[in-house]
């Protein structure tokens, strides 16, 4: 045989395997069964890219003032925002604050928090942002009842407790939670009394009648006075059953006004008690 013809018989049988040998690495390739090495060498074709950034989804981040009352500012992709985490894997998105009405919340940030409700810890909220939000009205009486003695201690005591009201805070549903921490009386005499707690009956305090107590109060002068009442609270909110968070600043709630008659005692002698002899002197 010419060496000519055998070169090239030789040459055709090369050509074949290899397209044989290309189709077989491509059937391997697509059944997963190609080695890194032979993609490497180019010997397979790469594999077909698929999925999305993030597993598909985007994480959005809202940006706003920490401050009181804030409102939703504009979102960015999850790593491409400023301050953002490029790293990937649910890494923190850059400060957050709270979302204004209607955001929703979804990314690395707010992490155990219920979609839809702000929980950045920067938030501040201040009993101005409690608007819709009324705490119970307390209440007030006194010892004896509508009237006092010159020169004798008068009892005051206040009625206020801990207690929750629900409503609309910032645009979602919350909770907010009174705790009186102080009591103002104004005794309509120029003179003025603040305490931690409301009062106690001389009863409750095991006291005889007239006894000084903590809220208690000596006019000296005769005449009619009104006497007013503040309870000061402090507040407490939280978002969807999450933990209580303080309030910035208290809030004042006044009572209804008592009407008191303050007037002088004077003692005499009588030669039997008024209930026996009703026209004795002083009866």
């Amino acid at each position: 045989m010419d060496w000519r013809k055998l070169l090239l018989g030789a040459a055709l049988a090369l050509t074949l395997t290899s397209m044989i040998i290309g189709d077989v690495k491509v059937a391997m390739a697509d059944a997963g069964q190609c080695s890194q090495g032979d993609l490497r060498a180019g010997l397979c074709p790469p594999p077909p890219v698929s999925g999305a950034i993030n597993g598909g989804g985007v994480d959005l981040s809202a940006g706003f003032d920490a401050g009181s009352g804030g409102g939703g500012g504009a979102a960015s992709e999850a790593g491409g925002g400023a301050g953002g985490d490029s790293s990937g894997g649910g890494g923190r998105q850059g400060a957050a604050t709270v979302p204004g009405p209607g955001t929703i919340v979804r990314d690395g940030f707010t992490i155990n928090c219920v979609a839809g409700t702000p929980c950045d810890p920067n938030l501040v909220v201040s009993v101005s942002d409690l608007v819709n939000f009324r705490p119970a009205a307390p209440t007030q009486q006194m010892e004896p009842r509508g009237w006092s003695v010159v020169g004798l201690p008068t009892n005051f005591i206040a009625t206020a407790s801990v207690h929750t009201r629900s409503g609309v805070l910032l645009g979602f549903p919350a909770e907010v939670r009174f705790t009186p921490v102080g009591f103002r009386w104004n005794f309509g005499d120029g003179q003025g009394l603040d305490s931690a707690g409301g009062g106690a009956s001389w009863a409750v305090l095991n006291l005889p009648e007239f006894s000084d107590t903590p809220t208690s109060h000596t006019f000296t002068e005769t005449g009619g006075r009104s006497i007013t009442l503040s309870v000061v609270y402090s507040a407490e909110y939280r978002f969807a059953g999450r933990d209580w968070r303080a309030v910035r600043g208290t809030l004042a709630v006044p009572t209804t006004p008592l009407s008191a008659v303050v007037a002088e005692a004077r003692t005499v002698l009588v030669n039997r008690e008024c209930t026996v002899g009703a026209a004795g002197p002083g009866c």
